[in-house]
This record gives structure tokens, sequence and C-alpha cells, in this order.
């Protein structure tokens, strides 16, 4: 079942069972979704989602540095329905077999971090968080 048409189906038991706060937030993700085609670049529905829970976190910080709990738990409950939208990232543990795995197929010298995390990214970006595989691959690039 492609994204579109889960997000419809969620929105619709969601507007059954009369969950208003979890209707609001789905809404707003089929808008962002239905829109990818007039986006400037090339996008997939799956980035139109991550960059919503990308401004949702973005604004947690926000607010907590504004000192607004009420805002930050409804932001938190927010990014927790958008979050069941995305793919299931790796665990850190599976992130660093996949840099030990990439790290004995190339070899790099801390000079070449960059370049390094590039390819990573590259071969395993949408599975793996890039903070956790960028402060692995700072470690082992010593």
């Amino acid at each position: 079942m492609d994204l579109l048409t889960r997000l419809t189906d969620d929105m619709k038991a969601a507007m059954k069972a009369r969950d208003q706060q979890r209707l609001d937030v789905i809404r707003m993700l089929l808008s962002d979704v239905k829109i990818i085609d007039m986006a400037p670049k090339p996008t997939t529905a799956e980035d139109a989602v991550a960059a919503y829970a990308k401004k949702l976190r973005k604004s947690v910080e926000e607010y907590q540095k504004l000192g607004k709990p009420d805002e930050v738990e409804k932001l938190k409950y927010e990014i927790g329905v958008v979050e069941a939208y995305l793919p299931k990232k790796a665990s850190p543990e599976e992130t660093e077999r996949l840099v030990e795995e990439f790290l004995k197929a190339n070899t790099f010298t801390a000079k070449q971090m960059g370049q390094a995390m590039g390819m990573f990214m590259k071969a395993h970006g949408p599975q793996v968080d890039a903070g956790v595989a960028n402060g692995i691959l700072k470690s082992r690039l010593k």
C-alpha cells in the first residue's frame, strides 16, 4: 500500500474514532504529500513526511528554549504520529556493523571523512540515521 493510500485510510479511521489531535497531524501530512508535484525538485512522499518530521523536531527545540512545556508535549505527540509513516532506521548497533563492513571494503583516512560519509550515506542513506553514522565513522577514522 502506498503512503498516500495509507494516510487516507488512517485519516478515515481517526475521524471515526474522533481522535482530533491525530486527525490534524494526518491531514497536515496528507497536504504535504499531495503537493509534492509542485516541489521545485523531484521528491517522494516519504521525503515530504521526513521533511515535516524535521520541522517538528526543530520546533520542539525552539519551544524548549522558550520554556513552553505544553507545546513541547503536543509536538512530541505529533512527531510520534509522523514517525509511524517513516521507514524504520537501523539501530546504532546495526549502523555500526554497516560502517565496519563499509570500511573493510573501502579505505579512508581521517582527512577523507567527508568523502567517506558521502559514500556511506549514498549506499545506506534511507536506512540509517546520519548523525549516528557520522559519529561512528569519525571514531573509526582517527
